[in-house]
């Protein structure tokens, strides 16, 4: 089946020139983004490291997201 994005062609390089548009950017913001956390916790004292508080996040985050996943598994 062939996806297409809305407004547009649904020619298959059409979309992935389209996404290599977007993604690049997105990436370096969030990047961006994550470092700025770091930094911010570091710089304030937080309780441990900013690069801790971004391990422990990271962590709980990945935990919720399996529990979602096993959640709708279940009938």
């Amino acid at each position: 089946s062939t996806q297409s994005t809305w407004g547009h062609r649904p020619i298959e390089s059409s979309m992935i020139k389209e996404l290599n548009r977007y993604i690049p950017t997105a990436a370096a913001f969030g990047g961006m983004c994550i470092g700025a956390l770091t930094v911010a916790a570091d710089f304030l004292g937080a309780i441990g490291s900013g690069t801790g508080i971004l391990l422990a996040v990271t962590i709980i985050y990945q935990y919720f997201e399996m529990f979602v996943k096993e959640g709708s598994n279940v009938n």
